[in-house]
């Protein structure tokens, strides 16, 4: 079911500091902390002793010491210090030990055999520490599979009926989709000329842009998705043939670290380019997002599980329509990336450009505005 030979987010970096903390990614508990250098640490969190949660112990320097029988582990996940008379220590006392990044704000876990983590996995977020960029970020905890929280975001003309009042454009449903694969990277690409805005960017047009928000308005939407569960949408407006430097853009960021098969947490982003230091921009964006993804995206999602239950959404023989195809092609990809790790098969490059060449190629793409991500 889950790809391990990848990266999940398992926290945002300022969450993590030298207090012990617990993550549930993949079915398994991890033990998260940082060293007193500062480097991020992540380890198995079951003692194999008897089973107690590491989380609920006590750093002792660099080490960790379980609170149920004081056997202590280091970085490594081996144990170097059993307290108990004889002090011997079986070489099957220890826990595994993930390999971790810290990049562009975010704590990166490799799920897979250590000795396989492979930096080149690792989608280009660069975006989230761009100069003249400002990145307000948040988790979800939704009661539902990865998946099928990317083919909600895959298929965005559900924004016209789920986000009414808030990012809802029929220009977005009659739009036609452009679905792209390079290497095991997908794109689903929306291009919307000429039509109305979405509330949430009419505000947009008149807060920062300083146009009527009754004109209409070139609008793009294109998606970037990586596996296991990483996109990156690159969303925007301008007044009709007009390049993307004159008008108002931002990058959302989605990372889907599953926990089990009917949960997931997902880290999400906004990165914008304007008004990076008005606080009411900021609000604005913060509040935007809340609404939209938790106040109307998560509830239906979870209803979805709910109504599927343990079943796979593929046995359920889903009557399709031309916008599912580019959640149909992640969901395949997924599939024969699996089954390439379980022969112990190589996997694709990743198929994305880097995001700052790509956004210096586009600025001043017009008719349509060229995709950065």
């Amino acid at each position: 079911m889950y790809l391990k030979n990848a990266w999940y987010v398992a926290a945002w970096t300022h969450e993590l500091g030298e207090e012990l903390a617990e993550r549930t990614i993949l079915g398994t508990s991890i033990l998260l902390y940082r060293k007193g250098n500062g480097e991020a640490v992540a380890i198995g969190n079951l003692c194999p002793h008897r089973f107690a949660p590491l989380h609920m112990g006590r750093r002792i320097g660099d080490t960790v010491q379980c609170n149920y029988h004081g056997m202590v582990f280091g970085e490594s996940g081996h144990c170097v210090l059993n307290p108990h008379r004889g002090g011997v220590i079986s070489p099957a006392m220890k826990v595994a030990a993930y390999p971790v990044l810290e990049r562009n704000g975010a704590i990166w876990i490799w799920m897979g055999e250590a000795n396989a983590a492979d930096e080149a996995m690792l989608p280009d977020f660069d975006c989230y520490s761009a100069p003249g960029f400002k990145t307000i970020r948040g988790m979800m905890d939704v009661a539902a599979n990865y998946e099928l929280i990317a083919d909600n975001l895959l298929d965005l003309t559900h924004a016209e009926f789920l986000h009414d009042g808030a990012l809802s454009s029929e220009a977005i449903t009659i739009s036609k989709l452009e679905t792209l694969e390079a290497g095991s990277t997908i794109w689903a690409n929306r291009w919307c000329p000429n039509g109305d805005a979405a509330p949430v960017w009419s505000q947009i047009q008149e807060r920062v842009m300083g146009v009527d928000p009754a004109k209409p308005i070139d609008h793009w939407l294109y998606m970037r998705w990586d596996a296991p569960g990483h996109l990156l949408l690159d969303v925007g407006i301008t007044e009709p043939g007009n390049p993307r430097e004159e008008g108002a853009w931002v990058f959302t960021g989605h990372h889907l670290t599953p926990v089990s098969p009917t949960r997931t947490l997902y880290y999400w982003t906004v990165v914008r380019n304007h008004g990076v230091d008005d606080p009411e921009i900021e609000a604005f964006w913060q509040g935007s997002i809340d609404y939209a993804f938790a106040v109307q995206d998560k509830p239906m999602i979870e209803a979805q599980q709910a109504m599927i239950g343990d079943r796979q959404v593929e046995d359920l023989n889903p009557v399709a329509i031309p916008a599912d195809l580019a959640g149909a092609k992640a969901r395949r990809m997924l599939s024969r990336l699996r089954t390439a790790e379980a022969k112990g098969e190589g996997r694709p490059p990743l198929g994305g450009a880097a995001l700052h060449d790509l956004l210096a190629k586009t600025a001043k793409s017009a008719n349509p505005v060229l995709p950065v991500v």
